[in-house]
């Protein structure tokens, strides 16, 4: 089993209820991982994520370019580069791209999203 991969050796794949959201799961259950996954994402201008929630899970999300509005539990952030996000379990949460480019960011969620 290797313990590592490059991003380009991954498919991109929609999340459900995401606009313009192109997702890469670098690690998780699938290698190993059992209580936490590691995506890298792109939303494209415009593009957002509508409300909702993980019931069993926390997230997080570090931003590496670009700009985007967030609602996480009714507080409302614009957010860019450098910043990260944390997202406890049952917290309705919402996403738009608000950049002229692409938004780029490092997802974490734990336990796993996908599971086995």
């Amino acid at each position: 089993m290797a313990y590592w991969r490059n991003v380009s050796e991954v498919e991109a794949y929609t999340p459900p209820a995401h606009e313009g959201t192109f997702n890469r799961r670098l690690a998780g259950m699938a290698d190993g991982m059992e209580d936490m996954e590691v995506i890298i994402g792109e939303m494209e201008p415009g593009g957002s994520a509508d409300p909702h929630d993980h019931e069993d899970m926390e997230q997080s999300m570090y931003i590496l370019q670009g700009k985007m509005h967030v609602i996480i539990g009714g507080e409302e952030a614009e957010l860019g580069e450098g910043d990260i996000v944390w997202i406890p379990k049952k917290t309705m949460h919402e996403v738009k791209n608000i950049g002229e480019g692409n938004l780029k960011f490092v997802l974490m969620y734990s336990p796993p999203k996908q599971r086995i």
